[in-house]
């Protein structure tokens, strides 16, 4: 008897298990085309490594796109990342950074959003119509301290200073004022200079702009020439991208492409 019981109760529970099985199978199963596929049936742990590398692949992707920055600038950026903060770019200059929308600085403030996405970079635009000397001394440069930005692209009103009257040494003097201050409070902020827009067949103010391109070499500060992608200074074909000495249209498209060049590169 004893025997037959032990028989009876193992084909029970043979059949027990045997009914989970296709029980379980039956739930984890999808129709293609009629037939029945298993699903694999992911592990918390396997999707927390899953996003885990969906994020490292991002934050990879993205700072492939800053391979142009300064050094400094670049580690700013990996680091805000890491941690999950928001990087802060800042464009500052003259009334020839445009208007919104079409104003070189509001196109390449778009293109970075686009690019880096707005929960990564954000882009703040601020503008004067002054001279140098007029900046530094109503202190307009604690403004961009307050802004407490990791990038600064600084076009620092060299036409203006040499339209009113502002001699380049002079010029120069006030750059250095503002970026002194900028360094004294925010040791982190990196500064990129870059010239305002050029003007067909001027004689004394692209040696104004020369002295500046010197300077920012000479103190290895990073600069965005954007003057090389323009038409020569002599050449009629200027004109195509001026309007009464400022950019047009299409001054601030070129201009504007070739800010995004530089800050997102390609792969």
């Amino acid at each position: 008897m004893k025997p037959f019981l032990t028989t009876l109760l193992a084909i029970i529970c043979g059949g027990v298990l045997l009914w989970g099985n296709i029980h379980w199978s039956n739930k984890t199963a999808v129709k293609v085309d009629g037939a029945s596929v298993t699903k694999a049936v992911e592990k918390p742990a396997e999707k927390s490594k899953a996003k885990s590398e969906d994020t490292q692949g991002q934050e990879v992707g993205l700072l492939s796109l800053t391979k142009n920055w300064p050094v400094e600038a670049v580690e700013t950026f990996k680091k805000a990342q890491e941690e999950g903060q928001e990087y802060k770019v800042l464009i500052v200059g003259s009334n020839a950074l445009g208007e919104e929308p079409n104003g070189w600085a509001y196109q390449t403030k778009d293109g970075l959003t686009e690019a880096f996405g707005d929960e990564n970079l954000i882009v703040e635009i601020l503008k004067y119509e002054t001279t140098s000397l007029n900046f530094v001394q109503e202190n307009h440069q604690e403004e961009l301290v307050a802004a407490e930005a990791d990038l600064i692209i600084f076009e620092p009103f060299t036409l203006n200073d040499n339209t009113n009257g502002v001699g380049a040494e002079n010029s120069l003097i006030n750059v250095q004022r503002v970026l002194d201050h900028i360094g004294d409070v925010s040791a982190n902020t990196v500064v990129i200079l870059t010239p305002p827009n050029p003007l067909y067949n001027a004689k004394y103010y692209p040696l104004q702009v020369d002295a500046l391109k010197e300077y920012a070499e000479e103190n290895d500060i990073p600069y965005l020439d954007h003057w090389t992608a323009w038409p020569e200074l002599d050449s009629q074909e200027m004109n195509d991208y001026l309007t009464n000495g400022s950019p047009n249209e299409k001054g601030h498209e070129l201009w504007a492409q070739y800010m995004l060049d530089y800050l997102v590169a390609k792969n």
